[in-house]
């Protein structure tokens, strides 16, 4: 905290500082355990992995649910230390305590080792492309959760899958989320339709075959760019792209590579470095505190998305980048900076989410929240996910998945239960559409600026207004702070009807 006189360290915050700094300790080693999972572990590993997760799973809840923390949290709130920092930590503090205080310690354990078997599992039916090799684990993930959710307590006029989204998003409510999700699907999904009416753009200088090293090459020049810092983290490869911070100087990012898919790697790693810029640049001067840690999932995705599509899938962007990619790929000499922009901005009716542009991608949200909800409240069994899944896509996307693995074995978090996660990502891209309207009006340089590949004005802006705060102040204050309104789809869907309106010739 800023204070640092003796006299107003307090016994009670002693207690709560050694509690936060233990907590921030064990959640990194969780972390390093689920990125060594994911990317170097052995295959005959994860039974052990499955025992070290939750020993240290467990061992964390106990610290940040111990009595000790209980009594100082009750002293340290009745104390005026005149310090908005120690304010805010103890604010941080009572809500994760809290949560993590009503869930039984072998719940914990039970759902950590549930986690592991279920990354397992769902890894063996990806390759085999089977539903039914994971459903036992999805179904006892699921049956955890509901369990974990009612142990937490659903709020007052709310449900279970309100106390599960709490943890990804403090505050937000299915009730919110249900009006903003429909109101999106009502204008995207008439969009998707005339977009699908107007002729595609070309995009077959995309297909053939990209030297999968020239590509991993050019996402750590990407990742430099950026101004991703490899001193204080690494880029891997792992079958679902992530990122784990560990601390602001130990981030891991991880992409995937296709030849036949080159756009695969670069956006994966624009994604990821959008996470792991802010993980770079949170507060690393409360690193042993909670308030080193963004406040929801949902700003976390903001700057993944806001780096991959409003930079990413920008025109200047590729005015700057396009000759730096074509050095590496001369299949690509002679493409300009427009008909590539077009063809990275090509809208269709696809299967997957992370390979989803722009228009279509929150309909992919769409389909899994309410998956997700029903699941929960028990109307939909797991063994009919499958069989669901492909109507719901039929019916957002216009597509019907030809097996499990093109459907609901297409993402991880349901191999970790994360059931509340997904809307994350629609909120994620609301907020992005917002605070880069907002940086476009700060910097009028901007749109210059990336064109002639400088990207630190609109990081150095970012991490002011968004990174630096950390935890101290609640997403949507941070969003209000910084672009003067709160969560709105109305920047989202200016931005969208704008650029492919003009890309596809639409009058909308």
């Amino acid at each position: 905290m800023s204070e640092t006189a003796p006299s107003r360290r307090s016994a009670a915050w002693e207690t709560l500082a050694a509690a936060m700094c233990d907590v921030r300790a064990l959640g990194g080693a969780v972390s390093l355990l689920q990125w060594d999972q994911e990317t170097f572990m052995p295959a005959k590993g994860a039974p052990a992995r499955g025992d070290q997760l939750a020993a240290v799973q467990a061992a964390l809840h106990e610290r940040l649910t111990h009595p000790r923390v209980a009594e100082a949290l009750d002293l340290a709130e009745r104390e005026d230390s005149g310090d908005p920092d120690r304010a805010a930590a103890l604010r941080a503090l009572r809500f994760d305590h809290e949560r993590a205080a009503r869930v039984p310690q072998d719940l914990v354990r039970a759902l950590a080792l549930a986690q592991g078997e279920g990354v397992d599992a769902w890894k063996a039916a990806r390759t085999e492309r089977a539903f039914a090799l994971f459903a036992p684990k999805l179904a006892r993930l699921v049956d955890l959760r509901r369990e974990q959710a009612d142990a937490i307590g659903v709020p007052a006029g709310g449900e279970r899958y309100d106390a599960l989204l709490e943890g990804y998003e403090p505050g937000m409510r299915v009730s919110r989320l249900e009006p903003i999700l429909a109101r999106l699907v009502g204008w995207l999904s008439p969009l998707v339709a005339a977009i699908g009416a107007a002729p595609a753009p070309e995009s077959g200088f995309l297909s053939g075959r990209f030297d999968a090293d020239a590509q991993w090459r050019f996402t750590l020049e990407l990742l430099a760019a950026l101004g991703f810092d490899p001193a204080a983290g690494r880029q891997d490869r792992s079958l679902h792209p992530f990122t784990l911070g560990l601390d602001p100087g130990d981030v891991r990012v991880t992409t995937r590579v296709y030849e036949a898919q080159p756009l695969s790697a670069i956006f994966s790693t624009l994604h990821e470095a959008g996470h792991g810029l802010y993980e770079q640049n949170l507060p690393a001067e409360h690193r042993r505190s909670l308030l080193c840690a963004a406040p929801s999932m949902g700003i976390h995705e903001s700057q993944s998305r806001l780096w991959e599509n409003l930079v990413g899938r920008s025109l200047p962007f590729w005015r700057a980048f396009l000759p730096r990619l074509a050095a590496r790929f001369p299949q690509l000499a002679g493409i300009g900076p427009a008909d590539f922009h077009r063809a990275v901005n090509r809208v269709e009716r696809s299967l997957v989410r992370v390979e989803a542009d722009e228009v279509t991608y929150n309909l992919h949200i769409a389909l899994r929240f309410e998956l997700e909800l029903r699941m929960l409240r028990g109307t939909l069994a797991v063994s009919d996910l499958p069989q669901a899944w492909a109507a719901r896509s039929e019916a957002l996307l216009g597509v019907r998945p030809r097996d499990d693995a093109e459907g609901v074995l297409q993402d991880i978090h349901w191999a970790f239960g994360d059931l509340g996660y997904f809307p994350t990502y629609t909120l994620g891209n609301l907020y992005a559409a917002t605070l880069f309207d907002a940086a476009a009006r700060a910097l009028p340089g901007l749109e210059d600026a990336i064109a002639a590949g400088d990207l630190a004005p609109l990081r150095r802006w970012l991490t002011e207004k968004v990174y630096r705060v950390g935890r101290r102040k609640d997403a949507e204050d941070i969003v209000r702070d910084a672009a003067g309104v709160g969560l709105t789809d109305e920047h989202f869907e200016r931005y969208v009807k704008t650029k492919y309106g003009a890309l596809y010739g639409l009058a909308i």
